[in-house]
């Protein structure tokens, strides 16, 4: 079946490979754990399922977990057709960084609308708010003009949605809602994000620099709050600390952007950010260390890494080294490379194209 402009069907990419193998191994570990191809209800409210009391009880990390528990095979199968079908043509439009970026955001905004439209005992489980996330992205950028794509897309792909929903019993319609809602919105906000970042920055950044940069924004201040629990908790303390946290990485990314316009750039960019990986890494095991090691039950190979102080940290940092290395080799090549043509391409790939 082909579109009259874009092709209906795109090969999925990284990203949306990763996101099915993930969903597909946990929802096999839940078949051996629990000896059956369809969970009962005890055992997906203990692996994260999403229940009316979660907020109360500040379990916001179900928010993101009931998103990788599937009910049974069918359930399972359904959404991750949909998200081969679509996230190819997503993936490939934005990128793995944004892609990843928008399916959180959709899986967030169904939780909470789901959580929001139900009333009285429920458990609700499932990639379906994060999967209808990306369709709405995708239909957002159709409206921004922005993707190649016909209006017959949608029509096929909204039906095949709602067919397949029908089909099967106890559909969360608001985690499909808030999804697709949050997805949509999500898109048009790094639309507007990209626009302004054609101000900031000179070069466009290759996506597995901008990957480890997003990262890297997110766990640095989050990692901060973990371990600093003396910070005030009001309004405005709240709005100042976010508003240095992201002038902070409004610099960062500069920094980076400053290195990329040098020539052999693009080789010192992804070392300088190997290096910070390895660093993050090392500052937080040895900042958890201490509570890995008194966890009562601790496997015999944690047991010994523990024995001898520093090795937990020394030995995690030196893994993450190695595989920032080994993931940003390309990069590092072609930095090493260069003729005086990288920089060059890299600024006129965010001349070219305004927003995303």
């Amino acid at each position: 079946m082909h579109g009259q402009k874009q092709g209906f069907f795109e090969q999925p990419h990284a990203a949306t490979y990763l996101l099915i193998t993930v969903n597909i191994a946990i929802f096999g570990m839940m078949a051996l754990r629990t000896g059956a191809a369809a969970p009962g209800g005890r055992d997906l409210w203990q692996a994260g399922a999403l229940y009316p009391l979660v907020l109360l009880r500040s379990e916001y990390w179900r928010l993101v977990a009931h998103g990788f528990l599937h009910a049974n095979p069918m359930h399972l199968f359904t959404n991750m057709l949909c998200l081969a079908l679509w996230g190819g043509h997503l993936e490939r439009r934005v990128g793995a960084t944004y892609f990843l970026v928008i399916y959180t955001i959709a899986l967030l905004a169904g939780g909470l609308v789901s959580l929001a439209t139900h009333h009285g005992p429920y458990l609700s489980v499932g990639a379906s708010g994060a999967v209808s996330g990306v369709l709405g992205a995708l239909f957002c950028l159709w409206i921004l003009g922005k993707i190649e794509l016909s209006a017959s897309f949608f029509l096929i792909n909204i039906g095949l949605n709602i067919t397949l929903s029908l089909s099967t019993r106890g559909i969360d319609w608001g985690a499909h809602l808030g999804g697709f809602t949050g997805g949509l919105i999500a898109c048009a906000l790094i639309d507007l994000v990209e626009r302004a970042n054609a101000r900031v920055f000179a070069c466009k950044f290759p996506e597995g620099l901008k990957l480890n940069v997003m990262i890297l924004a997110v766990v640095a201040p989050t990692s901060a709050a973990l371990f600093v629990s003396s910070l005030p908790a009001t309004p405005v303390a709240c709005a100042l600390t976010a508003g240095i946290v992201l002038l902070a990485v409004v610099l960062f990314a500069k920094a980076i952007d400053l290195v990329l316009m040098r020539r052999h750039g693009l080789a010192i960019a992804a070392a300088m950010l190997a290096l910070l990986n390895t660093a993050a890494m090392f500052t937080a095991l040895d900042r958890l260390a201490q509570p890995i090691c008194a966890t009562p039950g601790r496997a015999p190979a944690i047991a010994a890494l523990c024995s001898h102080a520093g090795l937990l940290p020394t030995l995690g940092a030196a893994v993450m080294l190695a595989l920032s290395l080994g993931l940003s080799a390309h990069s590092i090549a072609k930095g090493v490379a260069d003729v005086g043509f990288v920089a060059p391409s890299l600024r006129g790939e965010r001349r070219r194209r305004l927003g995303l």
